[in-house]
């Protein structure tokens, strides 16, 4: 940009061998490069919501015969669609993570049909979990409060730590079921083992996760309008930070070995051309700045 200095001056460009920024500023530097890109993922992830929202509208606008029903439709249609709908922004969080060029409604697209089965039952188990999760925060503390006895919490505290498994082996879940050929047993063991292994990645993406929905929260609590928000940022911003954050882990632990014992070349690797087979050379970083002399005076053309 020319804003504070002349854009007629050729600088010495960008190394591309320049080494990796820290994962902290790195983490900044793609989120801004890549912020309208996260911005429609969120919208289209929240469109995908509309069933949900219009079965609210439905049980609370409504009065007649079909009031339950339909509100129920909605519900289990929005349950079908959800699973393959977070396998559809797995796929293209990955591709932003990587850094590569890709298209993005092709990668939507592919996430959410390829995956449909699958994320369909991770979903199913989810919900389970979310269930059994409410039923025990609403049946237990009553429980105890008319028995009396405190034992009825040790069930209680191993739902929870049932429920916390199971979070963060969504942080692996979906990543390895859009960059992988696995089966679904495979993906869920695979999730569990890698979930053990980076205890501190699990929380900091919880706690990432956390603080996003409380700044949410609590602007909402402000501001009733500013709930708009929901549609343009906060899924996505979580999803790009559980994916940044998890995937290369994934690399570690799967990814890199398979390519490894195979022989193959991993194709998330950069791929060194030869030298005779290259077009041109990218020397950017190492060219010495030219100063263009800008002549003085009026100039006819």
């Amino acid at each position: 940009m020319g804003l504070f200095r002349s854009y007629e001056n050729a600088g010495p460009g960008i190394d591309p061998n320049a080494p990796k920024r820290k994962p902290f500023f790195r983490f900044w530097e793609m989120l801004w490069r890549n912020l309208g890109k996260l911005f429609l993922l969120n919208i289209i992830y929240s469109m995908l919501h509309i069933p949900i929202m219009a079965s609210l509208i439905v049980f609370m606008e409504t009065d007649n015969k079909f009031t339950f029903a339909m509100t129920y439709f909605l519900i289990a249609v929005q349950f079908l669609i959800e699973g393959p709908a977070i396998a559809g922004c797995a796929r293209v969080l990955r591709q932003i993570v990587l850094d590569k060029p890709f298209f993005f409604s092709d990668e939507f697209k592919k996430g959410f049909k390829q995956n449909f089965g699958a994320g369909l039952l991770y979903w199913f188990i989810d919900g389970l979990v979310i269930a059994s999760l409410i039923s025990a925060h609403l049946m237990y503390p009553q429980i105890a409060s008319e028995t009396g006895s405190k034992a009825i919490f040790i069930p209680f505290g191993i739902t929870v730590a049932i429920a916390l498994v199971l979070l963060f082996m969504n942080y692996y879940i979906w990543s390895l079921q859009v960059a992988t050929k696995l089966n679904k047993r495979t993906v869920l063991k695979n999730a569990f083992m890698l979930s053990g292994l980076s205890l501190k990645e699990c929380v900091i993406s919880t706690l990432g996760s956390a603080l996003m929905i409380g700044i949410v929260a609590g602007l909402w609590l402000l501001n009733n309008g500013l709930i708009f928000i929901l549609a343009f940022f906060p899924a996505a911003f979580i999803g790009y930070l559980v994916m940044f954050v998890h995937y290369p882990v994934v690399q570690k632990y799967v990814i890199n070995p398979y390519y490894e014992a195979s022989g193959e070349r991993n194709p998330e690797e950069e791929e060194e051309i030869p030298e005779e087979e290259r077009v041109f050379t990218d020397r950017g970083g190492t060219e010495q700045p030219v100063k263009v002399e800008r002549q003085k005076g009026k100039v006819i053309s």
